[in-house]
């Protein structure tokens, strides 16, 4: 336990972990478009990857609720066996004063399963996109990765707890592989997601179909579409009327 912050798994899930002598972590958190947290939560569903634990921490949010799987939390742990990966689904971003003491946490966890190389999930701000292509990306200490769009240009940052989780890895030597695919900061984008899914997929071999993100990604463009024609409209008559 590192300040404060608990992984806690169950015995099942120790089981599965014991099971395999390596492990690939996967994980993102809800920050620009809410990329990382809507690709992991997808590949997780799609997978029927199991839960096996919890993070919890000292400040934790105080919600919960039911899905398919069981009770979801606000930090929550799965595995895949077949493919070796780990997902860490993160509902929401850790409390501040934690969140250095939070990626600590994880990173000593999954090293103790067995874990040897990761990929991060997050969304790059569109502003800073100079061509067509749909991401960036870094690899960090020879992760033995590539993708076909170009790195992450010197300058770019990296903000938040996925820069701790990314300074944390590299500082332990672990081969990490970070996926950035552009987006609206401010918008909950699915289809951004799509991309970091489709990708990730790719790389491990995991066969997953991005359809129905794009289809949900659809409908929120349809629906912002609507609501623009809206005010719109809404606008012109005040207008008519001054």
């Amino acid at each position: 336990m590192v300040r404060g912050i608990r992984v806690s798994v169950s015995g099942e899930g120790a089981k599965l972990l014991r099971s395999r002598g390596s492990w690939t972590l996967v994980t993102g958190f809800p920050g620009f478009g809410y990329v990382g947290t809507i690709a992991v939560r997808y590949l997780v569903r799609k997978l029927n990857a199991v839960k096996v634990g919890n993070v919890f921490t000292r400040y934790m949010p105080d919600f919960t609720a039911l899905d398919d799987y069981g009770m979801v939390t606000p930090f929550e742990i799965f595995v895949h066996t077949d493919s070796g990966t780990i997902y860490l689904l993160n509902n929401v971003i850790p409390y501040t004063p934690e969140r250095q003491s939070f990626v600590e946490a994880v990173v000593d966890w999954f090293t103790s399963v067995g874990g040897s190389r990761a990929i991060l999930i997050g969304g790059l701000n569109s502003r800073f996109r100079v061509g067509s292509e749909e991401l960036s990306w870094l690899c960090l200490n020879n992760c033995g990765w590539s993708l076909e769009e170009p790195q992450l240009p010197k300058g770019l940052y990296i903000v938040g707890p996925l820069a701790l989780l990314t300074m944390v890895l590299d500082s332990r030597r672990i081969p990490t592989l970070i996926i950035l695919p552009y987006t609206d900061p401010g918008k909950y984008d699915p289809r951004a997601a799509s991309v970091a899914v489709d990708r990730v997929s790719r790389l491990l071999g995991l066969r997953v179909d991005v359809t129905e993100l794009l289809e949900h990604s659809k409908l929120i463009e349809e629906a912002e579409e609507k609501l623009k024609e809206a005010i719109k409209e809404s606008e012109s008559k005040v207008r008519m009327h001054i």
